[in-house]
């Protein structure tokens, strides 16, 4: 079962980022429930509401996986008390509370790298979906094979982005929703 708790949201203004909060994912497999990004602070209300729509709270979460180490990506982290955390160790600040992810271990769920937003940047795939963080913050960075303009190498981002598409699977995106694979062809 998968879950968007939070689609994010990412606001400009002249250029400036104003606001930015990531999409936060519920994946439930045989083994594990778990959180792909846990977005900013402010939205910690409307994740646990979406958990307790389901029947669950922080506490019932296993794993958090974060897709990179930004602010608006991890600041909800503290409320899974119970969960082992995985990154990519790529990331700037990664530290001792992070797991390298490949240790991680789901027969449902394959984390591939996505590098281009950070070099440490990591994807979620489950069943037809691929959770990409800021591989693709915006719904017009897969669709229109545009990198993220925040990005530390644009043809890492784009070789991601590609790898992406190629997967042909729905795509929640860092702060923009779901781009469905039939939008892909």
């Amino acid at each position: 079962m998968i879950k968007l708790l939070y689609e994010g949201i990412l606001i400009r203004e002249g250029g400036i980022i104003k606001k930015a909060s990531s999409s936060s994912t519920l994946i439930i497999t045989d083994n594990n429930r778990i959180i792909v990004d846990t977005s900013t602070k402010d939205m910690k209300n409307i994740i646990i509401k979406g958990l307790s729509e389901l029947n669950l709270s922080p506490k019932d979460i296993d794993v958090v996986i974060n897709t990179h180490l930004h602010y608006d990506h991890i600041e909800n982290n503290s409320i899974f008390k119970n969960a082992n955390f995985y990154a990519s160790p790529k990331e700037f600040g990664f530290n001792d509370n992070f797991e390298d992810f490949k240790k991680f271990k789901d027969k449902e769920i394959k984390i591939i790298e996505t590098p281009g937003h950070t070099y440490g940047s990591i994807s979620v795939i489950y069943k037809d979906y691929v959770v990409v963080g800021d591989a693709s913050p915006l719904k017009n960075n897969i669709l229109k094979m545009i990198p993220p303009k925040l990005n530390i190498d644009e043809k890492l981002a784009l070789e991601s982005l590609k790898k992406i598409r190629e997967l042909r699977k729905n795509v929640i995106t860092g702060h923009e929703g779901i781009v469905y694979k039939e939008e892909l062809l």
